[in-house]
């Protein structure tokens, strides 16, 4: 891009709003000093993005001044994005902010394509009813599990539920921005924003656990989504090379038909008892209580869980060496529960050094979605890249 005077400002202006969003709310004189522009070209550049209604005055700074207290200045609580979080049984429905914050209105059945498409346009009208959204400002977000071209908007293929070359941009006949992206690839972008440890890391993975198993690379600051966007695609390694157990995805032997919450839920009740909760992730949740209180059919259904968890981590740190592993999905406490055992069987076949100084937690979200966060703040970024003021 040629640099002139109006590139330039361009530049200093996508600057300032995205140390704002990071930040919070901060001075025009703490922005000078962090911007290294002159306090005057604060002060035009801070009207200009007032008079597009993205940043306002919030009040007096705490911070301590000679002379008069300054006023901060905060992104405003403008909608910038309506987020889909799509699991195999249900998808999320939330509204993303530009401040960062997100709240999550309501779930529905995934069902079929066409009914998911159905729907997608229902929640977006009545949406648009309730809460007031600006075309030039509001996108609409996916997260999906499965293989998603992020240039296109297109569901290349979603094993789990069988979808295969979904052009979301054909089928859902609204004016907003469409954003796609895969589940774990959202949940590791959350994390990069939200969570210090991954954000100081040069490689960090997001080890997404549900009906299947995603996973998501961020490698020197960027997420690894490869060629054909099927990058970190854990869940599809091969851990039993002679099995004969078919993959929705078509092979033998991947790591989610070994290990996803769907196995041990349906390990225990194979035996006539049944779990409480209406979908495998529920379900899960009540099998884990029974295991915390010494159930002992609990603990012998989850065995083969944590036997092929602990060898897909093995992999992800022998592949990948990340700095931080972070787990979640349908399911938040996986390491709170099983991290001591995990972490034994990982020692016992990880290369010699590997582990060093690697940290395994779960995910910082829990009344969010990860995805969900992720997919805001996507949206955000495609906001301050396409700024034009």
């Amino acid at each position: 891009m040629k640099i002139n005077s109006k590139s330039m400002k361009q530049m200093n202006i996508r600057m300032i709003m995205k140390h704002l969003v990071e930040k919070g709310p901060t001075t025009r004189v703490d922005l000078s000093k962090f911007t290294k522009l002159t306090p005057s070209t604060i002060t035009r550049m801070i009207s200009d993005l007032s008079e597009s209604g993205l940043v306002e005055e919030s009040g007096q700074s705490k911070k301590s001044h000679i002379g008069r207290k300054a006023i901060n200045l905060s992104i405003t609580k403008k909608i910038s994005s309506i987020v889909f979080n799509v699991d195999v049984e249900r998808t999320t429905v939330a509204i993303g902010y530009l401040d960062k914050s997100i709240k999550e209105i309501e779930s529905f059945q995934t069902g079929s394509i066409q009914n998911f498409i159905s729907k997608v346009e229902n929640k977006i009208e009545k949406i648009e009813n309730n809460y007031p959204l600006d075309l030039n400002i509001t996108s609409v977000i996916f997260a999906f599990p499965g293989i998603v071209d992020v240039d296109n908007t297109t569901i290349v293929y979603a094993p789990n539920l069988n979808w295969r070359g979904v052009k979301l941009c054909e089928m859902i006949k609204y004016p907003y921005r469409i954003i796609a992206d895969n589940e774990a690839n959202l949940s590791i972008l959350a994390e990069s924003v939200f969570s210090e440890d991954v954000r100081e890391s040069n490689n960090a993975f997001f080890l997404y656990i549900s009906q299947g198993i995603g996973g998501g690379a961020m490698i020197n600051h960027q997420i690894l989504r490869g060629k054909g966007f099927a990058g970190a695609e854990i869940g599809h390694t091969v851990v039993e090379a002679r099995s004969e157990i078919k993959c929705h995805c078509g092979n033998y032997g991947c790591l989610e038909r070994y290990a996803s919450l769907i196995l041990p839920v349906v390990e225990y009740e194979k035996n006539g008892r049944k779990l409480i909760g209406k979908t495998y992730t529920e379900k899960f949740s009540s099998l884990v209580t029974l295991y915390a209180n010494g159930d002992i059919l609990a603990k012998t259904s989850l065995e083969e869980f944590l036997h092929y968890i602990s060898i897909g981590l093995i992999n992800i740190v022998n592949t990948f060496n990340p700095e931080v592993i972070v787990i979640g999905g349908g399911f938040n406490e996986i390491w709170k529960y099983f991290g001591k055992e995990l972490y034994k069987r990982v020692s016992e076949r990880a290369m010699p050094g590997v582990l060093n100084g690697v940290i395994f937690r779960d995910t910082i979200f829990d009344k969010v979605e990860a995805p969900v966060a992720g997919g805001n703040v996507l949206a955000i970024e495609n906001i301050i890249n396409n700024l034009n003021i």
